[in-house]
This record gives structure tokens, C-alpha cells and sequence, in this order.
């Protein structure tokens, strides 16, 4: 029940909100090398990092030494694209085909009648020229396509003019999905010494042509006030919280957060909770696929190449804001992420 409800988070972004393409994210990447290839799936790697730091703490726990505490929640997390990421312009080696080396030299008026017009064919076809790569991202357009600039120049003696290729096989993967939703069930249990340990999961869905989503994750929370002789007006907090995820087998990441909380609760049975936090976060995926370039040797195409990188989530300080309703046994929280990756979390907990 739970992995259903999970699983209806995800599905609810990814393709109630866009139309995933038949062709899979490893065929995408599949055509582009590291370079490009990272620029192309910068904008999710930001999203990743800041999803797994977002939703973690929804109330500080009480300053008492000895208590009981145990809430199960179901949480749904969104990190917002900004306009500027759905697309991206980067240069880079490329190795043209068969068929791209006939359109340069033809725009450059060499014609197949030309005597040395298969000698410069093939000394084209076997040189790596450095090109401008520009179109969507992976959160951009489904009807734009990366465009391959090559720039006018002089090659063994022949002037060859500038070209422009569409590259069919990359565009838009996500098509400008305004947000990258992610879920968990998230425990919660204390508290001893004002502390709480709190353990988040995802189960393994299989998610179409993004293949297998799943995480684990831990982390604490202690209040502070058990330390002071008097209460304090408010409950202040301080949390520690790591987790892991993958997504199919092209990205893992890994992130990490440290955070000051405050809350305050208003009522008894039914209350109201609200919160804010500061933290400082971090986050890393390394992002993997097989990469097949146009390159030749003796006549014979390369094999793809196995290409792997690291990439950083642009999340380091956020600011949080949010509320948790108690209605007896049931929680409804929502919080907002003030971050270079803002980010909204909801959760409806049952617990004690």
C-alpha cells in the first residue's frame, strides 16, 4: 500500500505532467559526450540534491529526557526549474558520420566529381573538430533538438563553411516539467534526551524510461532545551540528516545536511505547529551511461565507451518555512525551501 502510494507521487510528476518519450534517457545520453552530456543533466542534479535535503523535520522534538514518540509519514517533495536551465550551450570535441561530412563539404562547394573529394571526406570524418553544442536541457522542450554548430575554417588546404546540424535523438527529456517530484515513507521515533531518529525509504519503482527509483536515508534531530534548567519559549533544535538514491543505472547521489530548527506548538490535541530552519546542505551524483561517437577507426566505428563524472548540486545554505497541523493521531505539514534550488515538501504523518 505504501509502495503504491509512493509510486503515485512519482507517476503524478513524471507523466501526468509531460509525455516521456519512447526512447530511453540511456539513448539520449548515449549521443553525447561527458561534456555535453553533463551540461544536458545539470538542471535535475540540483534537484536531486535539494529533494533529499527538503522535508526532513517538520517539528523539533521535545526537550523531555525520557518520552515516547513514533510518527510514520508518507512526504512528497518538488524542486522548481527556473527558465534559465531548460537550456544550454557548451563546446566540445565531435567526430562527424558519413552522412554529415557529405553536407559540409557540399556547403563548402566540394562536390563528389571533385578528385580528392573522398580523400577529404575521410581526413574529415577521422579529425575531432571542436564545436559549439546548443539546445534543451533534460528538463527542456520536447519539440527543440540539440543543435551542432560547426564553425568555418581551413582544412587540409580547402576552406570549409560553417554547418549546422540538428541532432534528432537529443531533446527535452522531462519537457519542461516545472518540478522534479520525489516521495518517501519517512520513521520517526523518541525520544531520549530530547533526541529523535528519524530513517526515510523509497522502495524500488520502476519508472518508465528512467528505469528503477530508489533511496535510503538517516538521520537525527535533538532539542537543546533538555540542557538548560528552565524551559525555553520556544523548542530549538539542532539535526543531522544523510541519504543516498538512484535512478536507474545512470545516476547515484548522495547528500548530506546540517541544520538549526525552531518550532512552536499552539493547542493540545488539536494544534498547531509552526516551524523554520536554517541549514547548510551538500550533495554529489555521479552520472553514468555508455557513449558512442561517430569516431572510425580503419573504417571500423568505435565501440561505445563507458563515461562516468561527478556533478555537485548548486544547494549549499536554505532557509525553511512551514506549518504542522495536529488533528489527534494525524500530522499535515507543508514547508517551503528558500534556496539557488527552491524546494516544497508535504506529509501527512499517524503517530504519537
Amino acid at each position: 500500500m505504501i509502495k503504491r502510494i509512493l509510486s503515485l507521487f512519482i507517476v503524478c510528476g513524471l507523466f501526468f505532467s509531460v509525455n516521456l518519450k519512447a526512447q530511453s534517457l540511456e539513448e539520449t545520453l548515449s549521443s553525447l559526450s561527458s561534456t555535453v552530456g553533463s551540461a544536458y543533466v545539470k538542471p535535475v542534479i540540483s534537484a536531486f540534491g535539494s529533494n533529499l535535503n527538503s522535508g526532513w523535520v517538520s517539528q523539533v522534538p521535545s526537550s523531555a529526557k525520557v518520552g515516547f514518540h513514533l510518527d510514520l509519514k508518507v512526504i512528497a517533495m518538488g524542486s522548481f526549474f527556473s527558465s534559465d536551465v531548460k537550456s544550454f550551450s557548451e563546446t566540445g570535441q565531435f567526430y562527424f558520420n558519413d552522412q554529415q561530412a557529405d553536407v559540409i563539404l557540399q556547403n563548402s562547394g566540394i562536390q563528389q566529381n571533385n578528385p580528392n573529394y573522398n580523400q577529404i571526406k575521410t581526413q574529415l570524418k577521422n579529425t575531432s573538430f571542436n564545436v559549439n553544442f546548443s539546445g534543451p536541457t533534460i528538463v527542456g522542450s520536447k519539440n527543440k533538438y540539440l543543435a551542432i554548430n560547426f564553425p568555418a575554417q581551413s582544412f587540409q588546404g580547402n576552406n570549409l563553411a560553417a554547418t549546422t546540424f540538428t541532432l534528432n535523438q537529443v531533446k527535452g527529456f522531462l519537457d519542461e516539467l516545472p518540478a522534479f517530484p520525489t516521495a518517501a515513507v519517512q520513521l520517526t521515533v523518541g525520544t531520549v534526551f530530547g533526541t529523535n531518529v528519524a530513517i526515510r525509504y523509497f522502495p524500488d519503482v520502476d519508472i518508465q524510461d528512467l528505469g528503477k527509483f530508489s533511496f535510503f536515508g538517516a538521520g537525527l534531530i535533538h532539542n537543546i532545551g533538555t540542557w538548560f534548567p528552565n524551559p525555553l519559549p520556544v523548542d530549538l533544535g539542532v539535526g543531522f540528516f544523510t541519504q543516498k538514491m538512484k535512478v536507474g543505472d545512470i545516476f547515484e547521489s548522495n547528500a548530506t545536511q546540517f541544520g538549526l530548527y525552531v518550532s512552536k506548538t499552539f493547542g493540545f490535541i488539536i494544534s498547531v505547529t509552526p516551524y523554520v530552519g536554517l541549514t547548510t546542505e551538500s550533495s554529489k551524483t555521479t552520472v553514468s551511461y555508455n557513449y558512442q561517437s561517430n569516431q572510425n577507426i580503419n573504417g571500423v566505428p568505435v565501440p561505445p565507451v563507458k563515461i562516468s563524472f561527478d556533478l555537485e548540486g548548486e544547494n549549499s545554505a536554505s532557509a525553511v518555512v512551514g506549518v504542522n497541523i495536529h488533528l489527534a493521531a494525524v500530522n499535515i505539514n507543508a514547508d517551503y525551501k528558500l534556496a539557488k534550488t527552491k524546494t516544497a515538501s508535504a506529509g501527512i504523518s499517524f503517530g504519537f
